[in-house]
């Protein structure tokens, strides 16, 4: 029987790779393709829903996204349609990626984190032992915040995992952070060694970990995995799945350049 080993590996074969996937020793009952997008140059995003057999035998259902660059086929898939607001307008953008303080990144990815998801119909619940909680029956959806990727936000994103264990497979857990984290004191770097570190472990908890825009509250960022059983948000983010390679290197141009100005200007 085919195993999480082999579907890494056929992917592989064919220039896809996953960010993340469960034990490579679990057994995979079904696979389905449930987006996918070729861009003109090659640059391949799919994301499919995978149905195996944990280790305690009981049969799960998750969304995993691959990306790689493949050959281009004759027929290009059409790009995905951004998402836009179905209800609520647009939050407006910040001028600079820098925050001033933790207070500030944090009430920023607050506000972030509560329009997308009152825009998907989710509504304010009372926090349990997180910092935000929001529903939509039958479902819950946990959040922690959190400045930057330290080891108090592994504490954080190990409480979702006790949240998880009390609440349930049912509902969703997501630890929440800045895109771009020097100005509170983590470089790009260390944040990305920080998610090396801790993401696959996070995954095979489903504690999603998610990234906000520092000028963009409208656009949020996934890491590990994505909120199970609403389509619409999951959608929401395989399109900024496909932002992500663009922003960043948006933002160590920036970086760059800021850093050549300072250099000019310094004694």
């Amino acid at each position: 029987m085919t195993t999480i080993k082999d579907v890494r590996e056929i992917f592989a074969q064919k220039g896809l790779y996953f960010h993340h996937l469960p034990s490579e020793n679990f057994l995979v009952k079904s696979m389905k393709v449930v987006e996918r997008h070729v861009a003109p140059n090659g640059d391949s995003t799919v994301a499919l829903n995978i149905t195996y057999v944990d280790e305690n035998g009981k049969s799960v259902s998750d969304l995993f996204v691959c990306a790689g660059k493949i050959k281009r086929s004759k027929v290009v898939s059409p790009p995905i349609e951004a998402p836009k607001p179905s209800q609520l307008a647009s939050l407006p953008l910040r001028e600079r990626f820098e925050f001033d303080s933790d207070n500030e990144a944090i009430e920023y990815i607050k506000m972030a984190v509560t329009h997308l998801l009152n825009d998907n119909d989710y509504s304010d619940g009372k926090p349990e032992r997180c910092n935000l909680y929001f529903e939509k029956s039958p479902v819950g959806f946990f959040v922690n915040v959190t400045p930057r990727f330290d080891e108090v936000a592994l504490d954080k994103a190990n409480g979702l995992i006790d949240l998880r264990m009390k609440h349930g497979n049912g509902n969703s857990y997501g630890l929440v952070a800045p895109a771009f984290q020097d100005s509170v004191g983590i470089s790009l770097l260390q944040q990305e060694r920080w998610l090396s570190r801790h993401g696959e472990f996070l995954a095979a908890h489903r504690i999603g970990v998610y990234t906000v825009n520092n000028k963009n509250p409208n656009q949020i960022f996934p890491f590990t995995v994505y909120p199970q059983k609403d389509r619409k948000l999951s959608r929401y983010f395989i399109y900024t799945t496909q932002q992500w390679p663009v922003m960043r290197d948006k933002y160590i141009q920036y970086r760059a350049e800021r850093e050549k100005k300072e250099t000019a200007i310094s004694p």
